[in-house]
């Protein structure tokens, strides 16, 4: 045995004291009368969403229930469920009715509604040296991004990149990292450019895209222009940026991929003049603005524009297509199934979302939750909300005010140019932005497991581990894990100098008893078709 496995194993024998009260304090997900009734269900979709889908998919796995979910992008995810071929699909926009320019419409024969799941925030990781060392503190407004996004702005040392960021660049090219395939980020991006730059998008989008001048519209399909790079997925977008060969390179993610691997993102500037970082107390500031409506789909054009100056402007809900009828493939014994996955992530799911990368769902939207719950075939009642313990109102007034170094033209922060927290040897999230002491958040291991430390000086993202073997996880090219293991919660009071080792045996007991299901492989791009419904 070598010398680092003699002293992990030293390490987990130590923390087993805890196990019990760890045990204790960590309920049930499923009910273990119920988990032997319960069949499979499969779903499909979003990316974005994946991170925080595979974390509770793997914790009711272990009470006995089995949920099948492949992350092929949001417009496959709205289509494989038009064609009765997933029994829910995962998506950030709605069906497109009407549909993109060019677009044939999504009109599914399947009654269905939609159910937000979580939130979050679409960020932007990105991956420059400058003199040997990462930079990890870019702060950019929303329309020097989108003219980076549009082809306007092509290299690194442009003015306006210094005006926000307030420092030299080198003379670099910009690698622009787009998804190839059908995304709800990519809707999410465009619609937040269509609506605040509209004369920078438009003229793009009529020239890339062949939109109609009078019908500016948003895109799940975002265009090939300039130098930019299409990637598969969330995990293929943050693989390329944060590879060794991904200098100069800026992508699109939510949130969570950043985080998971320590990688730093763009602190975008709201329209209170502020850069601010989409951490999960200013999501949950940026969606007190959001209009919800009768369908529990989301208007954020107010999100954008929100005045508070935590506000991080580009963030959103993630929505569940659920099924009302019984139609092929979908029965009452999944009915039973689905509502029960679905109260689990409503409640005890939202627990975790913030350690997660995301932002929990406000009470108001898992009460609207429980009643779609309702709504499915042999659904199993939804739990009362006071048993839900939602951590969102919490993290809401908790939220800290930004300090005044990130203003707009201010002197920039020592460290982190304004941004959350502060880097430390022991803060596994540091300099990404990491969750706030003040918000009472843990920051844990989370997905295919925590980095641990900063980025080294050449750029490189913090490797992800495996928990049991301390092995790097492999990756597809870059530093984000494509196997998702099972994620921890640790209660707060647990959460001090012992919570690595505490991580440490969880995660081995876990995964003992469970077969983990990795994301499954997307095995083609999925790139727009001439004439094939998307």
């Amino acid at each position: 045995m070598s010398t680092d496995r003699s002293h992990r194993t030293r390490r987990v024998g130590g923390a087993l004291g805890v196990l019990a009260v760890l045990a204790v304090l960590t309920p049930l997900a499923v009910a273990p009368a119920a988990a032997a009734d319960l069949v499979p269900i499969t779903g499909a979709g979003s990316t974005w969403s994946q991170v925080a889908v595979d974390a509770w998919r793997a914790d009711v796995r272990a009470d006995g229930l089995v949920v099948n979910y492949s992350g092929t992008g949001s417009t496959d995810g709205r289509v494989q469920y038009m064609h009765h071929t997933v029994d829910f699909a995962v998506s950030e926009i709605p069906f497109e009715n009407p549909p993109e320019p060019g677009q044939p419409a999504e009109v599914p024969d399947r009654p269905y509604r939609y159910l937000p799941i979580v939130a979050g925030g679409t960020s932007f990781m990105y991956h420059l040296t400058v003199g040997g060392k990462q930079v990890r503190d870019l702060r950019l407004s929303g329309e020097t991004l989108t003219k980076i996004y549009t082809g306007v702005i092509t290299r690194w040392n442009d003015p306006a990149i210094k005006a926000d960021y307030g420092k030299d660049l080198p003379d670099e090219k910009i690698t622009p990292v787009i998804r190839s395939d059908g995304a709800g980020a990519s809707a999410q991006f465009s619609k937040y450019m269509q609506t605040l730059f509209p004369s920078l998008w438009c003229p793009f989008a009529q020239q890339t895209l062949r939109q109609p001048a009078n019908n500016c519209h948003h895109t799940s399909f975002y265009p090939a222009f300039g130098s930019a790079k299409g990637q598969v997925g969330s995990n293929g977008v943050a693989n390329y940026v944060s590879a060794s060969y991904g200098e100069g390179a800026i992508g699109y993610v939510e949130y969570a991929y950043a985080k998971r691997i320590n990688y730093p993102v763009v602190s975008l500037l709201n329209a209170a003049g502020y850069y601010s970082q989409p951490t999960a107390s200013n999501v949950a500031v940026a969606l007190t603005k959001a209009v919800i409506k009768t369908d529990l789909t989301q208007d954020l054009s107010s999100v954008y524009a929100n005045p508070d100056s935590r506000t991080y402007p580009m963030s959103s809900y993630s929505y569940m297509i659920i099924p009302t009828t019984t139609d092929t493939p979908f029965n009452a014994d999944k009915g039973r199934s689905l509502s029960t996955f679905i109260n689990y992530f409503l409640c005890a799911g939202q627990q975790k979302a913030q350690t997660l990368g995301y932002s929990p769902l406000p009470k108001n939207l898992v009460l609207a939750g429980f009643q779609q719950v309702a709504a499915i075939p042999s659904a199993v009642a939804s739990p009362g909300i006071d048993s839900c313990k939602n951590p969102a109102l919490s993290i809401l007034q908790s939220a800290p005010l930004p300090p005044a170094c990130a203003k707009k033209g201010a002197p920039m922060c020592d460290g982190l140019g304004g941004v959350e927290g502060a880097a430390t040897a022991t803060t596994a999230a540091a300099a990404s932005g990491g969750v706030s002491a003040q918000s009472g958040g843990v920051v844990g291991a989370t997905g295919a497991g925590a980095a641990t430390g900063a980025a080294g000086t050449s750029g490189a993202a913090a490797a992800a581990v495996d928990p049991l073997t301390g092995s790097p996880i492999a990756t597809g090219g870059g530093g984000v894990a494509v196997n998702a293991a099972q994620a921890i919660s640790v209660a707060p009071e647990l959460a001090s100098g012992a919570q690595t080792d505490v991580l440490y045996v969880i995660a081995a007991v876990s995964l003992l008893g469970v077969v983990i299901v990795p994301p499954s492989v997307i095995a083609a791009r999925r790139r727009r078709p001439q004439g094939v419904h998307r």
